[in-house]
């Protein structure tokens, strides 16, 4: 991938708010908290004892490390980061999630934030 269209997405996930909970359905929210419970919350759930929002912190601040708390997250944004990964973070193939379900859990964060963590 360029740097230009890479410095784009990170950009796009840093100040744009593409989605919001009324653009997507509740049954997608739902299904995309699912796919959040499943897959992320165990590194990024809010609290520092969770690597991911231990690291995003790091890096971004406070306030930006819980995914469920952002709300400039773009779809594109997060599609990007879970099929590469980053740093600590591993990629997610299509075996562990399909481009359905990434395209779910790519709404849901967008929509956010989300004030209650999903149910485990």
């Amino acid at each position: 991938m360029s740097a230009t269209l890479m410095l784009g997405i990170v950009g796009a996930g840093g100040t744009a708010h593409a989605a919001s909970a009324a653009a997507v359905s509740p049954e997608a929210l739902e299904k995309g908290a699912s796919l959040f419970v499943k897959n992320c919350i165990m590194c990024h759930e809010r609290g520092m004892e969770h690597p991911g929002t231990a690291a995003l912190s790091y890096l971004y601040g406070k306030g930006k490390g819980a995914l469920a708390d952002r709300d400039n997250l773009t779809p594109d944004f997060v599609r990007y980061f879970v099929r590469n990964g980053r740093g600590l973070m591993p990629a997610f193939r299509i075996g562990e999630l399909n481009d359905e379900e990434l395209k779910v859990l790519a709404e849901y964060l967008s929509a956010g934030p989300h004030p209650a963590t999903p149910a485990k």
